[in-house]
């Protein structure tokens, strides 16, 4: 029984960070194209991306969009996705 909570908590916690990383994803896409991040509805998502960002100090690099690739977004998504990786592993033994 206490094995099944754990593997449905550990599910639950990798969900969440799946999400995490999709919504990382979309901030990087909508930084990179600078017209996205210029409207209303992209600048109040990029607030709220921010919140979730590791402030890693890394300069982003501008696009010939008129936008940002946003690194420390970038990095981050792949600490989440590693994150979760190792948690799918640590559930698969338990």
């Amino acid at each position: 029984m206490a094995a099944r909570s754990a593997s449905r908590v550990l599910t639950i916690v990798m969900d969440i960070l799946v999400l995490l990383a999709v919504c990382l994803t979309i901030g990087v896409i909508v930084r990179f194209f600078g017209t996205l991040g210029n409207t209303a509805v992209g600048e109040s998502y990029l607030r709220f991306v921010s919140l979730i960002t590791l402030p890693l100090g890394l300069s982003p690099v501008d696009t010939p969009y008129g936008g940002q690739f946003d690194v420390s977004g970038a990095v981050t998504v792949g600490v989440v996705l590693v994150v979760e990786w190792a948690l799918s592993i640590a559930r698969r033994r338990a």
